[in-house]
């Protein structure tokens, strides 16, 4: 079972269990210090009984930013969650949300909240994401504009696959007026394992993250980077793929709010300034982007976008952590974290997030218009109406 080798680090001082967002609305809850370094050493001794609630972590992975001596909190707390006693009704619904491109091209199972929550343990509360209107060809397609030496990667990550296809558009655009020709990788509907490993499929990750990497190497040869648009895909492929599966790529990869950064000139975000704004702009960075890159680039990229400048929505986990929403057993959690988010604006605006499911969740709880930050910045430049 073991996928890495982890020395007993803990220096048992708890400053995960404080930055832990699930901890602080549920009361219920033990924290990432129980279930993450101590159930790990009494599993080492022998212990196989998973702990009641382990199920609950988002793996937002803040616990393991916070970790003063680097454990691996979070990624300990999925080793565990594979020995929950789950019904096989609950094994079937969290292996189908670990795979959102089926739901997409089956329309008929995106009704099921409403029409099979109970027996399929899908919140019926939390609004369930729309299939994309048109049945795009996400093959192997190259821009129709050439710039040698200058071809980037989209890696079209199963959500925005089948349910986001406005924010491909939107960033295919935007890389495109930035010079590169673009490929979206991978050819095939590939996940990247993220959601199995979030959910303690870790086995199920393993599996699906190698057809993936190998579908992706087969395409990166000629590609100065692949360039990620949900901020879970990123940090799985830049860190947990050869981390915990050996997996490595060739080529950079890069949030695209980053590489927009790193290669836009002055004239780009000084047209973008130009443009009115529809309101105060919040940011919210993905947990995951927080945990790896920090609060602030995409609050940059907005800032140097904007004339009137954003705002940092002041919450941790919006809920939505992946599929996390999407489960019964974590509707009011999911909820209660989200709700802040709700609180935290005080002035009529829009929500940029890196992520799909933040954007529904938050825009569900809040009752304004979230985002991808492509999507805000291709409508800016074109003036349309794309978010309403």
């Amino acid at each position: 079972m073991r996928r890495f080798e982890y020395e007993d680090a803990c220096i048992k001082c708890s400053i995960c269990v404080t930055a832990c967002p699930v901890y602080r609305v549920d009361q219920q809850f033990p924290g990432p210090k129980a279930l993450g370094p101590d159930w790990y050493r009494r599993h080492q001794a022998g212990e196989q009984k998973a702990m009641e609630h382990v199920i609950d972590c988002t793996f937002c992975q803040l616990c393991e930013e916070a970790c003063p001596v680097d454990v691996p909190i979070a990624h300990l707390i999925a080793e565990h969650k594979q020995f929950a006693n789950q019904s096989p009704r609950l094994k079937l619904r969290d292996y189908l949300l670990t795979h959102p491109q089926w739901l997409a091209m089956a329309p008929s199972l995106v009704k099921a909240p409403k029409q099979l929550g109970v027996p399929l343990g899908v919140s019926a509360k939390t609004q369930w994401p729309t299939p994309s209107p048109t049945k795009r060809n996400y093959r192997h397609q190259s821009t129709r504009r050439h710039y040698d030496g200058r071809t980037v990667g989209i890696y079209v990550d199963c959500f925005t696959r089948g349910f986001d296809s406005e924010t491909l558009l939107a960033a295919t655009a935007i890389l495109q007026r930035l010079g590169f020709n673009t490929v979206n990788l991978p050819t095939a509907s590939h996940c990247c394992g993220a959601a199995a490993y979030a959910s303690g499929l870790i086995g199920e990750a393993e599996r699906t993250a190698k057809v993936t990497h190998r579908a992706l190497r087969r395409m990166t040869s000629q590609l100065e980077a692949i360039v990620t648009l949900n901020a879970t895909c990123d940090d799985t492929l830049r860190v947990e793929w050869p981390r915990y599966f050996g997996l490595t790529l060739s080529v950079p990869v890069t949030p695209f709010v980053e590489f927009v950064l790193a290669n836009a000139n002055p004239s780009f975000f000084a047209e973008l300034r130009s443009r009115p704004s529809q309101g105060v702009l919040y940011t919210h960075a993905t947990c995951r982007s927080k945990a790896a890159k920090g609060e602030g680039t995409l609050f940059s990229l907005v800032q140097q976008a904007s004339e009137q400048g954003p705002r940092i929505l002041e919450i941790s986990c919006c809920g939505a952590a992946g599929s996390y929403a999407f489960k019964s057993e974590h509707t009011e959690v999911a909820r209660a974290l989200g709700g802040r988010a709700a609180r935290a604006i005080d002035e009529p605006g829009m929500i940029l997030t890196d992520s799909g499911t933040c954007a529904i969740h938050l825009e569900e709880l809040t009752g304004y218009r979230s985002v991808h930050p492509a999507r805000w910045m291709q409508s800016q430049l074109s003036s349309t109406e794309v978010l309403q």
